[in-house]
């Protein structure tokens, strides 16, 4: 009689193929091999213009008016001059000037500027009540040097390119031709006298363009008469707005 015997060997590899078989059943390995159903959705999402984007726009249009984004050389200014009249009602003694200014002002450095004028001016006047209303042509001239002294600022804080427009501190020479006017030009004369005359005057004064063809100066300072040679100062000033054309 044969006994049958069972060897390790088999009783392992049965072992071995049962616990595959629980591993391959087992629910970790399900969720793992099943498929992914995530979804995944879209959506649009508006943005409001926000106030530093309106701020932007406004100081572009600002810019634009002013030209504060323009580099220029060289400025070129015309326009009516400053109405002027002297009337002394206690002797009928009138004065009356008109005119037209021409100006060029240059660029000698950034901040720094030479400027030029002539003014021919039209005048009407009468010395003594009861006469007859007089006529006389003369002309104004003068020099200046420019010092816009709060440029660099204003471009630091993106107010200005360098354009002319700025705050300025001047000193001029100015002058007057013609027998029957009475001024130079910062100075009025009480006297028609002589020729020529020539004035010397320092002020504080402001420029800013307006849009690209305007522009507008005010100034105010000192002035003393040179020919005829009399020492004294008066206040005096000038307010000019008119047309401009830079390159």
């Amino acid at each position: 009689m044969h006994q049958t015997s069972i060897s390790g060997l088999t009783v392992l590899r049965a072992l071995l193929l049962g616990l595959l078989v629980l591993i391959g059943t087992s629910p970790l390995v399900v969720a793992q091999t099943a498929p992914d159903t995530t979804r995944v959705r879209y959506s649009e999402e508006t943005v409001t213009e926000s106030d530093s984007s309106r701020t932007s726009a406004l100081a572009q249009t600002y810019s634009s008016l002013t030209r504060l984004q323009i580099e220029e050389q060289v400025l070129w200014k015309i326009g009516l001059n400053n109405y002027a009249t002297d009337n002394n009602f206690d002797t009928g003694r009138r004065y009356y000037r008109y005119g037209v200014y021409l100006i060029y002002e240059r660029k000698l450095r950034d901040d720094i500027s030479i400027m030029a004028e002539l003014s021919p001016d039209f005048t009407r006047y009468r010395r003594v009540g009861g006469l007859a209303f007089r006529h006389g042509f003369s002309v104004r001239s003068q020099v200046a040097g420019r010092y816009y002294y709060n440029l660099n600022q204003r471009i630091r804080k993106g107010k200005n390119a360098s354009n002319f427009s700025a705050n300025y501190l001047s000193v001029a020479i100015g002058n007057g031709f013609g027998r029957r006017s009475h001024e130079s030009t910062y100075y009025f004369y009480t006297f028609s006298k002589p020729l020529v005359r020539a004035d010397l005057s320092a002020f504080y004064g402001l420029q800013r363009r307006l849009g690209q063809y305007g522009f507008v100066d005010f100034n105010f300072g000192f002035s003393t008469r040179l020919l005829p040679r009399v020492y004294d100062f008066s206040l005096s000033g000038s307010f000019r707005i008119g047309l401009a054309l830079g390159r």
